[in-house]
């Protein structure tokens, strides 16, 4: 699917649906930050959020924290019409669940909206003019995130008929970036955008080195792997059984678990080779993967788990049996519902057969 230059614009304009009333720093991407922000800079923070004595009555005093801050860098933005960004002091409102925690003197990046546009905080008209929409915890001002900022509120200042193409090569370079925040950030906007055209055939030779490199974050490598697949770029199952052999530890562990939502010929037999692993976590997790609808080569292997010694073993086996739903795992839950010598498995085996349609 081809995007016209206005609809590519008109999703990015508006966040790709990346919209919310407060945004929590490494959950929300950093485009989607941008995009939201009237103002956004690079600050240091002079006092951490202090009440406001001179607003009895109003949301200040019930315990909204104010922050003031000395703007080191505009990224976006101005603080006020004929106002030089530094050295003037700048104060948002804190609002919502889980605000950042700042510490006087912290240099941090800061993305803020005009308060007009917070219904519920007008009483502070006049007094703040500013409200801050991140949640969790507050983003250092590194040099790698600074640039990526720039990066992004560069962006909106192209043509529409440039935007796409800019954003493509921001993409790329963030899913390379050794820093996993923005790495993350710009796989999760490659999901948010769809079937935009955000990455493409001819970037297999600079997305490749991402997906074999074992100090990329196993969480960009997994997430990528799944947006290449989606949208056919790559041939998951080959790619899937490779970085499932490729990976250790808790990487591994993690591969395991995304399996199960890629299901293949092939990964069944990887899966089911982990199945005689010592490792009762490893075990457990692949168990659960092989529970696949109708996956019957898998129904054995699982089936003899149920005579494991770890508790936790046994019960992915039938977790695993159960979302399997094929007679033959029916017949295995039923024979440890009635008769193992465990009364916890015989308890949750009869539950899963319970529930068998």
């Amino acid at each position: 699917m081809k995007w016209p230059a206005a609809a590519f614009a008109a999703a990015f304009l508006l966040g790709a649906g990346t919209a919310r009333a407060h945004v929590v720093f490494g959950t929300e991407t950093l485009r989607g930050l941008v995009v939201q922000s009237d103002l956004v800079a690079r600050v240091r923070i002079l006092d951490p959020g202090t009440l406001d004595p001179a607003a009895p009555g109003s949301q200040l005093a019930l315990g909204e924290p104010v922050v003031v801050a000395l703007v080191l860098e505009l990224i976006k933005g101005a603080p006020a019409a004929g106002v030089a960004p530094a050295p003037t002091p700048l104060r948002f409102v804190q609002h919502g669940h889980g605000v950042p925690l700042y510490a006087r003197g912290q240099e941090t990046v800061i993305f803020l909206q005009k308060l007009e546009r917070t219904r519920e905080l007008a009483a502070l008209a006049g007094r703040v003019a500013w409200v801050s929409i991140q949640e969790g915890e507050a983003s250092p001002a590194d040099a790698r995130l600074a640039a990526a900022l720039r990066a992004y509120a560069a962006l909106e200042k192209l043509p529409l008929a440039q935007q796409l193409q800019a954003l493509r090569q921001i993409t790329l370079k963030l899913l390379a970036s050794p820093d996993p925040l923005l790495a993350s950030s710009a796989v999760r906007d490659v999901a948010l955008l769809r079937d935009a055209p955000i990455l493409m055939a001819q970037d297999l030779p600079a997305l490749d080195p991402i997906l074999s490199n074992p100090a990329t974050a196993i969480g960009v490598r997994l997430a990528l792997l799944s947006e290449l697949e989606r949208r056919r770029l790559v041939e998951g199952p080959p790619r899937w059984v490779k970085l499932l052999r490729e990976t250790q530890g808790a990487d591994q562990v993690a591969v395991v678990q995304a399996a199960a939502a890629h299901p293949s010929a092939g990964l069944t037999d990887e899966l089911v080779t982990l199945l005689a692993s010592p490792d009762a976590l490893l075990v457990s997790a692949a168990a659960i993967s092989l529970g696949v609808p109708g996956n019957a080569r898998a129904v054995e292997p699982l089936g003899k788990l149920l005579s494991s010694s770890t508790e936790r073993v046994r019960m992915a086996a039938i977790r695993g049996l159960g979302r399997i739903g094929t007679p033959a795992a029916h017949a295995l839950l039923a024979a440890a519902a009635a008769s193992h010598p465990d009364p916890a498995t015989r308890r949750r085996a009869g539950a899963e057969v319970a529930r068998q349609p």
